[in-house]
């Protein structure tokens, strides 16, 4: 339930323009992504870029268009935990970075928490 259509749609737009700009980011920096997903131990990282890519641009486009806003919700969340865990690991940091990786790991904590919440919203009425 939205007690607001247009700022539900507003969020959804801000929330999906971290993908979607992510996603079009590492595209124009392909081979320098995967060599940073590479140092920081993905596996099959010229796999893994492809496929984040698609989970970027396309989740955030639904996201952002509303069209399957939910399930792409709830995919992006999944990945964002992945994510999250993968490439901001706070307890092995050393001191000089482990603030960082701290701040980055919350933030996303806080990302998928509005990701689960646009999943569980009821969807906007058709017009």
């Amino acid at each position: 339930m939205q007690s607001s259509p247009t700022l539900y749609r507003i969020g959804r737009v801000l929330l999906a323009s971290l993908f979607l700009i992510s996603g079009i980011l590492k595209i124009t920096a392909f081979s320098g992504v995967v060599g940073y997903m590479s140092s920081i131990g993905v596996p099959f990282a010229s796999l893994a870029v492809p496929l984040t890519i698609l989970v970027e641009v396309g989740g955030g486009l639904a996201i952002m268009t509303g069209w399957n806003a939910r399930p792409a919700a709830l995919i992006v969340a999944l990945f964002t935990v992945g994510a999250t865990l993968a490439a901001h690991r706070f307890w092995e940091a050393d001191p000089a970075n482990m603030q960082d990786q701290l701040n980055n790991f919350l933030k996303n904590v806080s990302i998928i928490g509005a990701l689960l919440m646009l999943a569980a919203a009821s969807p906007e009425p058709k017009k």
